[in-house]
């Protein structure tokens, strides 16, 4: 079944967006999910390359619950995409929602998949 780890949201993404360099790293390739090219800065706007990872998220929740359903199970809240506004000024809104340990509270966020 899928579920919300690194490999299955490198799948929603462009080809080598996600890659593990080893010790313990891994890249988010900035440049390829914005498809930006060489123009990619420290001062270039983040806005494209968070919202990409918030759609492949959402993605990556919708497929989850695919597989969830086929499986008898609960869907999961995670990542939600609405279009929202009028013709004239669409605007995307998202929706993150992740339980938290209250044992261990927000340094111990639970997987909503597990």
């Amino acid at each position: 079944m899928t579920t919300l780890n690194y490999a299955a949201l490198s799948e929603k993404l462009t080809a080598g967006a996600i890659e593990f360099v080893g010790n313990n790293q891994l890249k988010l390739n900035l440049s390829l999910i914005t498809e930006s090219g060489s123009n990619l800065t420290l001062e270039t706007s983040c806005v494209k390359g968070i919202v990409k990872l918030l759609q492949a998220l959402s993605a990556l929740t919708d497929q989850v619950n695919e597989a969830r359903i086929i499986a008898n199970l609960p869907p999961i809240e995670f990542v939600s995409q609405q279009l929202t506004g009028t013709p004239e000024a669409p605007e995307y809104q998202f929706t993150v929602r992740v339980k938290i340990d209250t044992a261990l509270f927000v340094d111990n966020l639970d997987d909503p998949t597990e």
